[in-house]
């Protein structure tokens, strides 16, 4: 994303700039200012603009797509090589072996599984810690990779 991000911002930045250089050839300076000016302020503010419209997309996706698990209280525990969750859907067990990986933020603990669904616990739930420490002992020696980035800001 990192690189898509670059390389549209100079874009913008060299079209706008190449569209000024035109009309100052044909020697339409009020057009010709108005374009490279438009150069500057998209070299300025493109990344805080894309930055905005990224996560604008990411909070209309999530909103529409997980509207009905929003807010849900879901009971999650752990059982014989399994991890189980219950809420007013129903329930369900995975297998432990089914966990791809996980990822710590400051917020949330994220549990990815191979079919791709992800599981997102809040770290503000009351029982958090004995949680993390149950689901740390149960994965340690299976080679799940455990990943904690408790600094990580959206970008």
């Amino acid at each position: 994303m990192r690189a898509k991000r670059i390389r549209s911002w100079i874009l913008t930045t060299l079209v706008f700039l190449c569209i000024g250089l035109v009309f100052y050839q044909k020697e339409d300076k009020f057009t010709a200012y108005y374009f490279m000016i438009s150069a500057a302020v998209c070299l300025l503010l493109y990344p805080f603009y894309y930055r905005w419209r990224y996560k604008q997309f990411y909070e209309k996706y999530i909103h529409e797509n997980y509207k009905n698990r929003i807010g849900v209280t879901t009971e999650v525990g752990f059982a014989d090589g399994f991890m189980t969750s219950k809420n007013r859907f129903g329930e369900e067990k995975i297998r432990l072996t089914e966990i791809e990986f996980i990822y710590e933020i400051k917020d949330n603990l994220f549990i990815r599984m191979k079919n791709g669904e992800t599981i997102i616990i809040p770290c503000k739930s009351p029982d958090y810690a004995e949680f993390r420490n149950n689901l740390m002992m149960l994965t340690k020696d299976s080679g799940i990779v455990w990943q904690i980035e408790l600094d990580w800001k959206w970008r």
